[in-house]
């Protein structure tokens, strides 16, 4: 249910083809919130259908279609941005490898911990450039407060793999 209100979500943002949004989702909310391009395709779809975004052909294209998000789409993001439920869904396949691991198991952890490591190292330079990209925007209040939630959680998650890296060496 939420992908629908995802993906109103950014089309309130600017109106783009199915290529772009997944794009778009990937380099904004894909940090905390992603989906397949199969399933923004299939979403897509059934929002037209509910008559809550607008296709129309791309001038110049073949097969590509922009989409708009419509008076009545707007109505349903706002009345599911109002209605005070949210879930929270987390899953770090990386987190249960590490809960379910053995001493003997920590050389192949190692690997992956580094990585990830070097991952949100890198991810600190995104961070850096969504931070000037939506200072731009008019009303970027809630981009702001997002984004500044991905890098306290950034932070933080080099901090700890930093520490259980040195922790985990100590022990071989």
């Amino acid at each position: 249910m939420s992908t629908k209100f995802a993906l109103l979500g950014l089309l309130d943002i600017h109106k783009m083809s199915a290529y772009d949004l997944e794009k778009f989702a990937k380099e904004s909310i894909g940090y905390f919130w992603n989906e397949s391009y199969s399933n923004v395709h299939h979403t897509l779809k059934k929002l037209a259908e509910e008559g809550l975004v607008t296709r129309s052909p791309e001038p110049g294209s073949r097969n590509k279609n922009i989409f708009d998000i419509t008076d009545q789409g707007r109505k349903a993001l706002s009345e599911w941005l109002s209605n005070h439920q949210h879930t929270t869904i987390y899953r770090d396949e990386l987190l249960l490898k590490l809960f379910v691991s053995k001493r003997k198991d920590y050389p192949a952890l190692l690997i992956d911990l580094k990585r990830v490591l070097e991952e949100l190292r890198e991810q600190e330079e995104v961070y850096a450039v969504l931070q000037t990209s939506f200072t731009s925007e008019e009303d970027n209040l809630s981009y702001d407060l997002v984004l500044d939630y991905g890098i306290q959680q950034n932070d933080a998650t080099i901090a700890w793999l930093e520490k259980t890296i040195q922790r985990m060496e100590a022990m071989l």
